[in-house]
């Protein structure tokens, strides 16, 4: 449409300035009727050649857009193919999009916290989880979109279950057979034997004796990088 309208306008321009320099480069009152005749009859025949060309330009616009219009109701043809395969239409699959959208969002902030942070919300993962198989379990999942985004989010849980792990977060929670000195030599937490005397140190509210720790005990692991972290 744009092109229909700026060719015209184009066309009216030279008209104009054809006219200006026409006006501009002859004496009338020195020429000859015959010699203004041939000029005038020159010019007549620009102008109908400059409006045959422009008949001619808005021709082939309108073959164009026709062409346009044309491909466009094929692609809309064939997305509605794929929302009828999808279960839904054109809104419904946007609708699906911004509710992925939403929790990717919700759970890029929540993998953003400090290890310490997640592993206290550590419950709040399985939540994530609900709902990313929820909604994996939509036919819209199977749109290309969708699935990228779904490969974010599963992403994030990832990295969320790998940041909520206790000694990511500078914990660690006591296992049947566990005491310190084995925890100590664990490569995730110090890597030594002898380090057990730095957990014991710093979980003394926690730990009477150190040859008497229990499972499910939690105790804090200090200066233990998480993923990422340093």
């Amino acid at each position: 449409m744009r092109a229909n309208k700026i060719i015209p306008i184009i066309a009216i321009l030279i008209l104009f300035l054809s006219v200006a320099v026409f006006a501009q480069s002859y004496d009338y009152e020195a020429m000859k009727m015959d010699e203004y005749k041939a000029e005038l009859a020159k010019w007549q025949q620009r102008l109908a050649d400059a409006n045959a060309a422009l008949t001619e330009q808005e021709a082939r616009c309108q073959t164009a857009q026709d062409e346009m219009t044309s491909v466009q109701g094929e692609i809309d043809g064939v997305w509605n193919e794929i929302y009828g395969l999808l279960g839904t239409d054109e809104a419904g699959y946007k609708d699906y999009l911004a509710q992925l959208g939403a929790l990717e969002s919700e759970l890029s902030g929540f993998v953003a916290l400090r290890s310490e942070d997640i592993y206290a919300r550590k419950n709040e993962i399985q939540g994530f989880k609900d709902r990313y198989q929820a909604f994996l379990k939509d036919k819209r999942s199977l749109g290309n979109q969708a699935q990228a985004i779904l490969g974010r989010i599963k992403n994030l849980i990832d990295e969320a279950e790998n940041k909520a792990k206790p000694a990511a977060a500078g914990m660690y929670e006591v296992v049947r057979g566990d005491y310190l000195w084995r925890i100590a030599r664990k490569p995730e937490i110090y890597g030594d034997s002898f380090a057990w005397i730095r957990i014991y140190t710093y979980n003394r509210d926690q730990i009477k004796n150190p040859d008497l720790i229990y499972p499910r005990q939690v105790f804090r692991i200090p200066q233990v990088a998480g993923p990422n972290e340093h």
